[in-house]
């Protein structure tokens, strides 16, 4: 594969030129021309293959169940598939298998491979009849709900680190316009982020990507800024769990009942997500002033829920 060189042990020529065909005649109108092209300028064929051999591929598709038409334009004919008669059968164990991997992955997956194999999954869906796996699929992914051209152009705004203005929408504050430099695209808990210098915070924040309603405005320059790296220690007191330090974090010191972690990043707000998801078996050591912004926020929470 890395040669794009194919042999018959690999697969089966004939099997690949009838889905390619079916593949070219399901896009658009394809003229015996146009299917000849494709075919000899195909990286793994590469092969001149005649006008006969072509009609047998064709019929060969319409014993196969494909209602193959046809339209005239001049002198040409060309030849369409407007809808697939193929439909996938999958259990209720390869649905639940199927979801199951795609959270899996989508933990340590980069975004733009996500984006990948959730516009695989939209170009499947109209041939799964499996409509609670349709269903699933959807809502399991992180970018369900997101326009890809939003994430496409926040992934290039950070790969060039250039300031742009959003309109976020903001569970405590509504809709408000936010200046940010984008950093990185990262999923955490099942939800997509985008994290960066934040001008309206003065720091390195992250907003949820399904909250922002569009991009409506681009610098014209690349931003540098120097953001301020977050250290804090915290033990871990130990229980049945095994537990798994983030790449951002070190060992510092282990004993029979609990570890002592260093966690650094500039973004607090994944301090305080990592800090607060380890419950009860979590305590800050430092910095002092961390400590005590962590504490008044506890108290904060146990207010609202006692209200």
């Amino acid at each position: 594969m890395e040669t794009n060189v194919i042999t018959h042990n690999l697969m089966s020529f004939s099997g690949f030129k009838s889905l390619l065909i079916f593949s070219l005649l399901t896009q658009s109108p394809k003229s015996y021309s146009d299917i000849k092209t494709a075919l000899e300028n195909n990286e793994y064929l590469r092969e001149t293959i005649s006008v006969d051999a072509i009609r047998i591929y064709i019929n060969s598709l319409k014993v196969a169940g494909c209602d193959v038409k046809t339209i005239k334009e001049g002198r040409n004919t060309k030849y369409y598939i407007d809808s697939s008669p193929f439909e996938l059968k999958i259990s209720d164990e390869q649905v639940e298998s199927m979801v199951k991997v795609v959270k899996a992955i989508s933990k340590s997956i980069e975004i733009s491979d996500f984006l990948a194999l959730y516009q695989f999954f939209n170009k499947l869906s109209p041939y799964i009849k499996n409509e609670d796996l349709k269903m699933k699929l959807k809502y399991v992914s992180p970018v369900g709900n997101i326009k890809p051209d939003l994430i496409y152009s926040l992934m290039k705004y950070a790969d060039k680190k250039t300031k742009i203005s959003i309109l976020y929408f903001s569970k405590i504050s509504g809709l408000e316009k936010i200046d940010i430099i984008p950093d990185k695209l990262y999923i955490k808990n099942g939800k997509l982020y985008v994290s960066g210098h934040s001008e309206k915070y003065n720091n390195y924040s992250s907003f949820l990507v399904s909250d922002i309603r569009e991009i409506t405005s681009v610098s014209l320059n690349s931003s540098k800024i120097e953001n301020n790296i977050y250290i804090v220690q915290y033990e871990y007191f130990k229980n049945d769990n095994e537990f798994k330090p983030l790449n951002n974090e070190t060992i510092l010191n282990e004993t029979n009942d609990k570890i002592v972690v260093e966690i650094s990043s500039p973004d607090k707000f994944m301090i305080n997500q990592r800090i607060l998801s380890l419950t009860n078996k979590c305590r800050v050591i430092s910095p002092k002033e961390y400590k005590q912004e962590m504490i008044k926020c506890l108290k904060q929470m146990k207010e609202n829920y006692i209200e």
